[in-house]
Parts: C-alpha cells; sequence; structure tokens
C-alpha cells in the first residue's frame, strides 16, 4: 500500500507544473520515504521512480525549496540501492554532476558526487571491474577538474576523496599488467597527466592542494608511487617549489609539512633519501647563522621536525634490514645542532619541538646509539631532568613523555639488542645529579592528572628493562605506592598504573627475582582483583543499634 501511495505522489509530480504544487508533492514524498525502513522497499520502487524527469527538474528548476527536497529524496535511494542498482538506475544521470557545461548547483553536484563515492567504496571482488567501467578517463578528468578549479571546498574535498578512494580500491588488484594499465590509460591518461602538470598556472593554495594530493597517492603502495614519482614525474614540480620558496615563508612552511609526509613509508624515504639537493638544501637553511630574523624563526621548527621524521624513520628502516645500513652523514651533522638548541635556546617553541624530535629519534635502538655517541647528550640529560623538576606544568609533561621516549624498549625484542644496555647507560645518565626515579614517582604521587600520567608512562617503560625492576623494589614505599589504590582516583591513572603492575609481572621469574617472591604475589593478586577493584569497608555493628 506504502509502495502504491509513493508511485501515485511521483506521477502527479510528473503533470505538475507549478511551484507550489510540486514542493507539495516532493515534501510528501520525503515523508513517505523517510518513514521506510527497509532497504528492500527502495528496491522494489527505484526501477518505477521517473529518474530522467526529477534530474531534469534538478537542473532546470531555481526553487531552493524543490532543490533541497529533490537532493533529499535521491540521497535516500542513493542509501539504501545497492551499487548496481545505482548504477542502473541512476549512474547516467549522475554524470550531469561532473559536466562543468551543466548549470547544477553545489548542492546537486554534491549529490552526484556522495553516489560516486558510494561506487568506489565498492568491497566486493568485482570491485576493480565497476571503478574500471565506471571511472573511465573522462570521468577522471572532470573530477581533477572539480578537484582543482573549484573554490568550493565541501566540493573539491569530496572530488578528492573520491580520487584518492579509487585508488585505494585498484590497489587490491594483484594483476600488475592489469594495474598498471588502468592508472597508464584512465587514471594517469594524458589528459588528466595534463592538468597534474599544470601547477605554473595555478595560485600557491591551489598547488598545495594538488601535491598533497598526490604525496597522499604515493604512499598508498609502492606501485602508485612509482607510477605517479618515476614513471610520470609528477612529483618534479613539488621538488622544485621546495628548494626555491625560501623567500615565501609561509609557503615554505607548508611545503616541509608536505615533505614530512614523505618519510612515512619505506618507499618514498628512499626516494628522500635519492633527492640530496633537497636535504642539502634544508640542511643548509637549519644551519645557517641567521639570528634575529623573524621570519626564519617561524619556519626552523618545521625543519626539526622534517628531518627528526626523516631520521627516525630511516633508522626503523635499519633495525627491520629493510635498508642496508650506512654511515648517515646527515645524523652526524643534524643531533649536535639539534642538541644546541636544546640547550642554548629559551624559546619554548624550538624546545617542545626538539624534545619531541629527539624522544622520537631515540625511540630506536640505533637511534638510542647514535645520540649516546653524541659529546653534548650528558649535558642534554641535565637539562631535561632539571626541567622534569621544576618547569612549567606542561614543559615538564613534554620532559617526561621525551624521558619516555628513551627508555622505550620494544615489546617484541632481539635477544641480541643492545637497547637494554643503551637504555641503562640513559638512565644512569639521569642519575648523575638527581635519583629520576624518585623524582618521577613524587610526580606520579601529585594531584594534576596529565602529570601523574606522563609519569606513569616513563615507569611503564622502565619496567621492560630487568634490571629497572631491582632499582624500583629498592626504591623506598615504591612497591607499596603501586599496590595502594587510594592513591588513585581518575579511571586514565586506574587504568595507567595497573598497566604497570601487569608489565613487571610479565616475565615471571624476574620478577620474583627482583622484588621477591612476597611483593611479586601481592601484585598478582591485585592483577587478579582487576583494575576498578574497590576495597570492602569494614562495618563495625554496636549493641542496640538496631532497637
Amino acid at each position: 500500500m506504502q509502495n502504491s501511495n509513493l508511485l501515485r505522489l511521483f506521477e502527479d509530480l510528473m503533470i505538475t507544473s507549478k511551484n507550489v504544487e510540486c514542493i507539495e508533492l516532493l515534501e510528501r514524498i520525503h515523508i513517505e520515504l523517510s518513514n521506510i525502513s527497509s532497504s528492500i522497499q527502495f528496491e522494489q520502487v527505484h526501477q518505477h521512480i521517473p529518474w530522467a524527469h526529477l534530474f531534469d527538474l534538478l537542473r532546470s528548476n531555481n526553487d531552493d525549496d524543490v532543490e533541497r527536497l529533490l537532493c533529499a529524496i535521491i540521497e535516500h535511494f542513493i542509501n539504501n540501492l545497492s551499487i548496481e542498482q545505482i548504477m542502473a538506475s541512476l549512474y547516467p544521470l549522475l554524470n550531469t554532476g561532473l559536466d562543468n557545461q551543466v548549470a547544477l548547483s553545489q548542492r546537486g553536484k554534491l549529490l552526484c558526487l556522495k553516489a560516486f563515492e558510494k561506487l568506489t567504496r565498492c568491497s566486493t571482488a568485482e570491485c576493480f571491474f565497476i571503478i574500471q567501467n565506471v571511472f573511465q578517463h573522462a570521468h577522471i578528468n572532470a573530477l581533477l577538474h572539480l578537484f582543482l578549479d573549484s573554490d568550493q571546498q565541501v566540493l573539491w574535498l569530496k572530488s578528492k576523496e573520491i580520487l584518492q578512494q579509487m585508488i585505494h580500491a585498484i590497489s587490491r588488484i594483484e594483476d600488475q599488467e592489469i594495474f598498471q594499465t588502468y592508472l597508464r590509460n584512465e587514471y594517469f591518461h594524458e589528459s588528466n597527466r595534463e592538468i597534474l602538470l599544470s601547477t605554473n598556472k595555478r595560485n600557491e593554495i591551489v598547488k598545495l592542494r594538488l601535491y598533497e594530493y598526490l604525496i597522499d597517492l604515493c604512499l598508498i603502495e609502492p606501485r602508485i608511487y612509482r607510477h605517479i614519482a618515476e614513471e610520470q614525474h609528477l612529483l618534479d614540480s613539488f621538488l622544485y617549489d621546495c628548494t626555491h620558496s625560501d623567500n615565501d615563508i609561509l609557503y615554505l612552511m607548508n611545503c616541509l609539512e608536505l615533505l614530512t609526509s614523505l618519510t612515512q613509508k619505506p618507499h618514498t624515504l628512499a626516494y628522500l633519501q635519492n633527492k640530496t639537493d633537497v636535504m642539502e638544501h634544508y640542511l643548509h637553511l637549519l644551519l645557517s647563522t641567521k639570528d634575529g630574523n623573524t621570519y626564519y624563526d617561524l619556519v626552523k621548527p618545521g625543519f626539526i621536525k622534517f628531518f627528526g621524521c626523516y631520521l627516525r624513520n630511516y633508522l626503523v628502516l635499519i633495525e627491520t634490514n629493510t635498508i642496508n645500513n650506512q654511515q648517515n652523514q646527515l645524523l652526524e651533522r643534524f643531533l649536535p645542532m639539534l642538541f644546541d638548541i636544546l640547550l642554548q635556546s629559551d624559546s619554548t617553541p624550538y624546545i617542545v619541538i626538539g624534545l619531541d624530535t629527539i624522544g622520537f629519534i631515540g625511540k630506536t635502538s640505533n637511534g638510542k646509539e647514535y645520540i649516546l655517541a653524541n659529546a653534548k647528550f650528558g649535558d642534554f640529560i641535565e637539562k631535561l631532568v632539571q626541567m622534569i623538576r621544576s618547569s612549567q606544568s606542561d614543559m615538564r609533561i613534554r620532559a617526561l613523555v621525551c624521558l619516555a621516549d628513551l627508555f622505550h624498549m620494544p615489546p617484541n625484542m632481539n635477544s641480541s639488542s643492545n637497547a637494554p644496555s643503551f637504555t641503562e647507560q640513559i638512565y644512569r645518565l639521569c642519575n648523575r645529579v638527581f635519583s629520576i626515579l624518585t623524582i618521577v614517582v613524587q610526580i606520579a604521587k601529585q594531584p594534576f592528572v596529565d602529570l601523574r600520567l606522563a609519569a606513569y608512562r616513563c615507569l611503564f617503560e622502565l619496567t621492560r628493562s630487568p634490571w629497572a625492576l631491582y632499582a624500583m623494589n629498592a626504591e623506598p614505599g615504591f612497591i607499596e605506592f603501586l599496590l595502594n589504590r587510594s592513591t588513585e582516583r581518575d579511571k586514565e591513572g586506574k587504568e595507567a598504573k595497573f598497566s604497570i603492575i601487569q608489565s613487571i609481572c610479565q616475565n615471571v621469574e624476574e620478577a620474583k627475582s627482583a622484588i621477591g617472591n612476597p611483593n611479586y604475589l601481592k601484585l598478582r593478586r591485585y592483577i587478579n582483583e582487576g583494575v576498578f577493584y574497590v576495597e570492602p569497608e569494614a562495618n563495625v555493628a554496636f549493641d542496640g543499634s538496631n532497637e
């Protein structure tokens, strides 16, 4: 009965010419559709809907209410129909959303883009063949124009999402020949390549938009990266801008951020390694003496972040044998400069990014080895401990996080790794002036939850080192502090303390040897009781209390 009423309303809509009547009918249709709870009903009626008439009305009618209701009605079907049904009934009409010659409003174009987005999110085995048939080079060309030429953010963002999701979908194709053929003949067709190489015709905002899109594609997988960077040379203009934008600080900062993204994956990191002109240029800018240059001060944290991410990920690749261990001159030149900044600068932004970078590099075993070999590392550790003791709260948290990274030990560490030895050396350097464990435990007892959580993280990282368990057992009152549930009231704090105790007890023999069997049993009981266990309160009964 509901379906017949709905179809009758659509029939009435086809013969209505007045906007007032049209709006009334559309509102009734929208209400009917809103009351449908099953996708099966949408599937039953979609073949009888006058789709061509609805899209003609969407293109030709200038009334905002008519457009709003039409889009809402069509979107109901897009959300509830299968990909096959959308392709059968709507696909030819949805192309109007990509046609720049069709005077479709932003709302109408966005509707069409939402349907295309659903098509790209196909998860069936036939996904690639759907994309191959639907998104040919002309459609991709239209999406690229919408992405780069539209000044309406909602449209170019949605176009970008569709273009990226399309690549994600086809990257699941294992057949190398089919994959490469689609990239070459459709996605990066000559007409599309011309658009992607048109950076000199675009303003800086659109250029950065395009560069970010290409870099995001490169990060998906090595085959796509090779096609973009090595075969099509689509990143060449970006790298040129990276080394020829020194006077435009804001643009340089954006280029640095995008360049930092390329350090995330092994194949893109290797690409950067080969671009020695870019690396040398930025290192020269960072090492140059430009005191008093306010603009340079703005971009300096970006340089530190870029080199820190590059070096840390490079060291990870060495540890996993992804690349050969080569003498890294960049690391040897960068670290002394970074320690100088941290030891000599009072600028908060420099210190914050510097601490994050040292922690980021020092989280790896090779990173620990490099920083320990630097003559200035001992002075840095002294300053770090001093910051943990007496700086402002936000800086103390940053310093504690940095120290936790330096104490970090990978959970599945190779037995031949030198990481435990490096971590113990760092711990001893911390103890040259003050007892670092005492300081961290005192902070863990303070009433400020963010500080406590940072201190708990330091303690957790230490528990992975057998030698540290002996130090914890020797710390007066430490085991009692862990076992005392009343010292922690916040959910995050309870969970952090529980994870410390779990980590201590993970290796039974090491734990018993370090803290003794009685303490080990108490910690095991704590674990068995759970994170949020509450000890029962004793009730005392008095004579006559029930009278």
